[in-house]
């Protein structure tokens, strides 16, 4: 029997520059999945704008602009479905013991788990400006999805701020789902930002899309097929592509002494997906939708999030802001094109707590010590 050896799930890809083919460095394969075609970003401490890949390499051009794409976050463990469920659950005692008697009713509660005093001071502050600044409908809780859209006219975008507090995995493959239906509807390109408290949406201020309403639209039993769409032609249909191909020996990375380098693999790749696509429930096609759906995104689960808001089990909150509310602080500066460097963020973080101090009277009293 011929040993084909341990298939890796992901490589590295060599950088080159386009313009003299020069070999600047590698970038973990994970990371390309969150690069698009004009996107800036830092390796070896220069910049580079990300132009196309080519197999495993990548080419790039080098630039004097600032980066637009965030740190990779490599391999930090995702929050949990069923924990963020848990959070949200959590959120809706909290805002009920809020209009009971507010802040000073919630730190007393607060008071009964094993939290400092600083922990419960800190949940407890947040959770005022943001009910004084947006109301409870800005609150998602295990009842309630809350949006908030901001019209950024200075970078003339405008931004849904969708409060799933589902997990990373979960909101992936959600805000896949609503950028694919958002780019049917608006006719233009949709940026996505996730998180795990959340995603963010953001698109052309020209452009205006009723995400409420489409997202009662969507239909449980649809989620899958429209996810397989939302799919088709990504870097990510891709690599998994290969990754199932080589282990159904399609792709053979050692064969009678002569091994295929990563680049001939990522080739062979591309080119067998042309034609697999075009086979009807070709079973390497379908193991690589299985995967991706169910392993990565977590589908089941956003079955279960559509279904509940068919049902009216999970309404749908939406609210028009000229400022991200405290509980979308994160979402925002993950989603801005000008805030890459640790101490940019800080610097946006902070005006936008200083905007939503204004709104409600309050004076800032220093640095910000708290961020969603």
């Amino acid at each position: 029997m011929t040993n084909i050896g341990t298939i890796p799930d992901s490589f590295t890809c060599d950088v080159h520059t386009r313009a003299s083919d020069e070999w600047v460095g590698q970038l973990d394969e994970n990371y390309l999945d969150t690069l698009e075609k004009g996107d800036v970003f830092v390796l070896g401490g220069n910049h580079f704008e990300y132009r196309y890949r080519r197999g495993s390499k990548v080419y790039v051009d080098h630039t004097s602009a600032r980066p637009t794409v965030p740190s990779w976050y490599s391999e930090r463990l995702p929050l949990s479905y069923d924990l963020g469920r848990e959070i949200l659950a959590f959120q809706r005692q909290l805002l009920e013991h809020y209009a009971e008697g507010g802040p000073s009713r919630v730190r007393g509660w607060l008071r009964g788990f094993p939290l400092d005093d600083d922990s419960v001071r800190a949940i407890a502050r947040l959770f005022d400006h943001q009910l004084r600044y947006a109301d409870v409908e800005s609150v998602s809780t295990d009842r309630r999805l809350a949006i908030e859209v901001e019209r950024d006219r200075n970078e003339y975008e405008r931004h849904y701020y969708v409060h799933s507090n589902y997990g990373r995995k979960v909101n992936d493959g959600l805000s896949r789902l609503l950028a694919y239906h958002c780019a049917q509807e608006a006719t233009a390109n949709v940026k996505v930002a996730v998180a795990d408290n959340g995603f963010a949406l953001s698109m052309p201020l020209n452009r205006k899309i009723d995400l409420e309403g489409i997202l009662d639209d969507l239909e449980a039993d649809r989620v899958r097929a429209d996810l397989r769409a939302a799919l088709s032609g990504t870097d990510l249909l891709q690599r998994y592509f290969r990754i199932n191909a080589t282990r159904a020996l399609m792709i053979l990375k050692r064969y009678k002494g002569y091994e295929k380098s990563a680049s001939e693999q990522q080739v062979s790749s591309e080119m067998l997906l042309g034609f697999a696509q075009d086979l009807e429930e070709f079973a390497v096609i379908e193991e690589t939708y299985r995967e991706i759906l169910e392993d990565k995104l977590n589908v089941a689960e956003i079955e279960d999030v559509v279904a509940a808001i068919d049902s009216d089990e999970l309404a749908v909150e939406r609210q028009l802001l000229d400022s991200p509310t405290p509980r979308a602080f994160g979402l925002a500066t993950l989603s801005a094109s000008d805030v890459v460097l640790a101490e940019d963020e800080s610097a946006a973080l902070q005006a936008f707590h200083e905007r939503v101090l204004e709104e409600i009277g309050e004076e800032s009293f220093g640095r910000l010590s708290t961020e969603n």
